[in-house]
């Protein structure tokens, strides 16, 4: 067994939890998800090799929701472009993203702003603070 199927077989667990049933959507998608460091949109997810010809954009829309809501993939906003998903990575992720083409690059650096999620939490009584911090500029391609 591969790490990737290790990693594909504790989110399987983890969504059996939360009262989902093992799908081959629900595997393709967390498959696809898994693959890539870099967030994608639900257009990418459906077009992926992962899934075959009778793929219903909708219920892999309402999948990636109910992930979503569990807590299990990140939903990133990027402004006014498409919605960005990634797994959770279980640290801090932030991105660099071109304004021309809106290519998505993750940052490999320490986040100057993550500690601050605790502090924040703290003082304000919410829980589960999170961030999103991005970076925009225009990428070496469109230079």
């Amino acid at each position: 067994m591969t790490q990737g199927d290790k990693d594909i077989s504790s989110l399987l667990s983890t969504c059996r939890e939360i009262g989902m049933r093992k799908t081959k959507t629900l595997v393709s998608t967390l498959r696809v998800l898994a693959s890539t460091r870099q967030p994608v949109t639900l257009q990418q997810i459906t077009e992926s090799p992962d899934f075959g010809v009778n793929c219903d954009p909708a219920t892999i829309y309402r999948l990636v929701t109910k992930l979503t809501e569990n807590r299990i993939v990140r939903r990133i906003g990027f402004h006014s472009r498409a919605a960005y998903y990634c797994l959770r990575a279980g640290h801090c992720q932030d991105y660099l993203i071109c304004r021309d083409c809106g290519s998505v690059e993750v940052l490999n650096i320490a986040c100057p702003v993550e500690h601050l999620e605790a502090q924040i939490a703290e003082d304000s009584g919410y829980a589960d603070v999170e961030h999103e911090l991005e970076f925009y500029g225009r990428c070496a391609a469109c230079e």
